[in-house]
């Protein structure tokens, strides 16, 4: 992690990504609004003392953060980026539901980088130390998914509908779960901590572990991007009436609390 990081440096580069993303009709915007919401309620956590150890939770913020903002940058570069986030901006080239693009962005991250993020800044037994804080940031993202879900629906008159009748008895959906992806990732963050040792230097990982979550988790994305029966026919009708406006959407979630650019 750069020396200049801070949890306001991560926090502009996010700004500048969602307006490029408005600009360019990018869908990757999805994420990134939820995203920097989140970014936004930790650090206001951090100066309400919410967390046990508010220099480690900037450490550890702003080095998850670090993760999708490289990838983000890379991708723009036509350069190699991990599986799963090839999957999820990949699919951020053709249509799709505003839902898909966010679960994407969501399995990349959670599923592969908070893990890595959690090992990088707590190496070896420590890590444990960092369980309670490592929590939190799930709950924060989990609270701000329901908010995003409510601004869909406020632009999308069949989100609503479709969540409920379609994509939560979808297997190849509901594979991704707020409560299961937070388990699966402290589960494979405890392996990766102890596998690197407490005397890792930085950013050095057990690079075969990270490989292989990295190719699960890129199959978890492959099943969001392309839905088995009954979505696959219902997706595009879905797609074709969803008035995918990031602007709006952003409006209808500043409405309801969430701290972002306006």
């Amino acid at each position: 992690m750069a020396r200049h990081d801070s949890i306001d440096v991560v926090i502009a580069e996010m700004d500048r990504v969602i307006d490029r993303s408005i600009e360019g009709s990018d869908a990757r915007g999805w994420f990134a609004i939820v995203y920097r919401a989140v970014t936004a309620r930790v650090r206001s956590g951090l100066e309400t003392g919410d967390f046990d150890d508010a220099d480690r939770m900037e450490r550890f913020d702003v080095r998850f953060a670090r993760y999708w903002l490289d990838a983000h940058a890379a991708w723009d570069r036509d350069e190699p980026v991990s599986a799963s986030w090839t999957v999820s901006f990949e699919a951020a080239r053709r249509p799709g539901l505003i839902l898909q693009h966010l679960l994407l962005g969501m399995n990349a991250h959670i599923n592969l980088d908070l893990g890595v993020a959690a090992a990088a800044t707590c190496p070896g037994p420590a890590v444990v130390d960092l369980r309670n804080d490592f929590e939190r940031i799930n709950d924060v993202l989990a609270e701000l998914v329901d908010q995003m879900q409510l601004a869909i629906a406020d632009v999308s008159p069949l989100a609503r509908s479709l969540d409920s009748v379609g994509l939560r008895f979808d297997e190849a959906l509901t594979c991704f779960s707020l409560e299961h992806a937070r388990a699966r990732s402290w589960s494979f963050a405890e392996r990766l901590a102890t596998s690197v040792g407490s005397d890792a230097q930085d950013m050095v990982h057990d690079a075969a572990l990270v490989a292989a979550r990295d190719r699960v988790v890129a199959r978890y994305g492959a099943r969001i991007a392309d839905p088995g029966r009954p979505l696959r026919w219902l997706l595009p009708v879905a797609v074709r009436r969803e008035r995918a406006d990031l602007a709006s959407v952003a409006d209808a979630l500043r409405e309801r609390g969430a701290e972002l650019p306006g």
